[in-house]
């Protein structure tokens, strides 16, 4: 059990949080967040939620970032939303990536190593072994 669930009249200490997409959630944040996809210049993708201010300071300069276009959603996002959230951010930043045929030559690497690393993880579901993929 977290702490103050047993406070929150959404989880009352009973299961786990529900998130804030719940109303009723004490812990809701009030501000809309959105969902962006980065994208490393190893071909890596990482999922994050938060407000667009602080998108820069997610991004380092060799990356690049796509937000999901019309989703939001309030944080916390709940334990089991999690997998879908991430997901969706999949999705929408692979759909994104078919309508920009003319890239430039860092983020054409980027997604040259990101094609690579989906052929060689056939699936999203398959277990992940950084050691596979981080060989020195």
């Amino acid at each position: 059990m977290r702490i103050h669930d047993a406070a929150c009249p959404a989880c009352s200490g009973v299961v786990p949080c529900k998130g804030g997409g719940n109303m009723r959630c004490y812990k809701r944040n009030p501000h809309a967040a959105h969902i962006a996809l980065i994208l490393d210049s190893y071909g890596g993708v990482r999922t994050i939620v938060a407000d667009r201010k602080s998108f820069k300071a997610n991004v380092r300069h060799d990356e690049f970032f796509h937000v999901v276009p019309g989703l939001i959603v309030h944080e916390p996002i709940a334990w089991g939303d999690i997998p879908i959230v991430i997901e969706r951010a999949r999705l929408e930043f692979e759909k994104w990536l078919d309508t920009r045929p003319n890239l430039d030559e860092d983020m054409y690497q980027a997604v040259v190593l990101y094609r690579l690393r989906q052929q060689r993880h056939h699936s999203a579901r398959e277990t992940f072994n950084p050691f596979e993929i981080a060989e020195t």
